[in-house]
């Protein structure tokens, strides 16, 4: 491409959004954290060490849910290529679906004492309201904004650091005070201290949503969009032709498998290793403080050296942070500093993703023709459930097996050491596989000439009508 075709196209979709309308957004993935982070990482904790119910079954459960959680992800992303409405066709499910998701998460703790049998009945319906249609049905759409907001790509780099921003907010200030907040509520083997959170967890998650429906915008609107008129398994063909997006979903999978394993058992880690269960809630926290930091950073490095190279340099921080956690993994202090470490690495991962998902919509665009973001996005984040869902099932079903009892004041040394494989040493093999996948992604130096032939096309088709 000549040098005057890309000064062109860095002009081509130069927008200005108002800093209050990034926030706004990244407000949406603050309330999905208030929500997700509280029925997936605590809630496990909430049905073993609360209620006394089977970590194996539970795990069954939560499989289960993954699995069909990243089905409805696929239809939903369908539906929403599909969606027309005077609010665009992302934005309409924040506003349907705000008040809904806040009530249903305030269920998922509302357990009614019917028994073993009707106490699992009642959590594999409520946990999969809330994980497998609610939040798919809200999470789908807001994540295929980024893509609706703006086609100019500095603006989705920083709209995308707002969001992760905000979501790291969100995670932070879950991991640090939920146990915290539920001890103070009358502690964590009382059940109502768990319900009296949820309902200020869920009310702020409605909040946040409605806020973010209301101010914002969905500015991209294609000319003879073909989206509407594909058939779902048309549309599902598209987007395995799209070999960066396939690249992107492998790398996701390969980073939630990990750490969803890792997280599963964290909260007793912390209880039976560490001998305190708030150093969880205290570690997460810790290892969000770094990203924070580094996130509002990444976007002149994204800019200078490319999203891909800021991502595989922080790829390879992270394993350093989990690889130097099993030299003393019995201390509280030393782990501190290993997950500071993972977090700076995490960082430059979380100021990338859903940008290079962007870009990954407009190559797809522009190699079939077609443009299908809400399939494109919502199959990146089936692969991300399932994987999430495999890993939380296997850890609990690893840890259940080898004796793990909720009630029992001291835990068997065989589950003691499932805890400690499955916390320190299982994520790592995984996180070898994230950087040989950035490898092999090299949209970044492709893009000015996807967005600038994606012009040309669409001035060719508004001269034609």
């Amino acid at each position: 491409m000549s040098e005057k075709a890309s000064n062109r196209n860095q002009n081509s979709y130069v927008e200005k959004i108002s800093t209050f309308e990034k926030v706004a957004y990244g407000g949406g993935d603050l309330a999905s954290n208030f929500v997700l982070v509280l029925t997936s990482t605590f809630v496990i904790f909430f049905y073993t060490d609360a209620l006394g119910l089977s970590a194996g079954i539970i795990g069954a459960i939560m499989l289960f849910s993954r699995f069909a959680d990243g089905i409805t992800d696929i239809i939903m992303g369908y539906v929403m290529d599909k969606t027309r409405s005077k609010h665009g066709k992302a934005r309409p499910w924040l506003l349907w679906l705000a008040i809904p998701i806040g009530i249903s998460t305030i269920l998922v703790f509302l357990v009614p004492n019917l028994g073993d049998v009707g106490k699992y009945i009642y959590i594999a319906i409520t946990y999969n309201l809330v994980t497998t249609f609610l939040y798919t049905m809200i999470n789908i759409p807001y994540g295929a904004m980024t893509s609706l907001m703006s086609r100019d790509q500095n603006q989705r780099m920083i709209i995308n650091i707002f969001r992760m921003f905000m979501a790291q907010v969100g995670a932070l200030v879950i991991n640090a005070c939920t146990l915290p907040l539920v001890n103070a509520m009358g502690g964590s083997a009382h059940q109502k201290s768990w319900v009296i959170v949820s309902i200020i967890y869920g009310v702020i998650a409605t909040a946040l949503f409605l806020l973010c429906f209301a101010k914002t915008k969905e500015r991209v609107a294609i000319q003879n969009d073909k989206s509407k008129k594909l058939s779902f398994g048309t549309s599902f063909k598209l987007i395995l032709k799209n070999n960066y997006w396939l690249l992107l979903v492998g790398i996701w999978v390969s980073m939630v498998l990990g750490m969803s394993m890792s997280m599963s058992v964290g909260t007793y880690y912390a209880k039976y290793i560490l001998g305190n269960e708030n150093y969880a809630g205290f570690l997460g926290a810790l290892g969000i403080v770094p990203i924070l930091i580094i996130i509002p950073l990444t976007a002149p490095l994204n800019k200078k050296y490319g999203k891909r190279n800021v991502a595989l340099v922080g790829s390879f921080i992270s394993i350093l942070g989990q690889s130097l956690m099993l030299i003393n993994p019995g201390s509280a202090t030393w782990l501190m500093v290993c997950t500071v470490i993972k977090g700076v690495g995490s960082a430059t991962l979380s100021g990338t993703m859903f940008a290079m998902i962007a870009d990954t919509i407009e190559y797809g665009h522009w190699k079939t023709g077609t443009r299908v973001e809400g399939m494109l996005y919502s199959s990146t984040t089936f692969g991300a459930k399932v994987g999430a869902g495999v890993g939380g099932a296997v850890a609990l079903a690893i840890i259940g097996a080898a004796g793990y009892n909720g009630f029992a004041a001291v835990q068997t040394p065989s589950a003691v050491k499932a805890i400690k494989v499955l916390y320190l040493v299982v994520p790592i093999p995984f996180m070898l596989i994230i950087p040989i996948l950035y490898g092999l992604y090299k949209l970044d130096k492709i893009y000015p000439k996807v967005i600038e032939e994606l012009r040309q096309r669409e001035e060719g088709q508004q001269k034609a009508m």
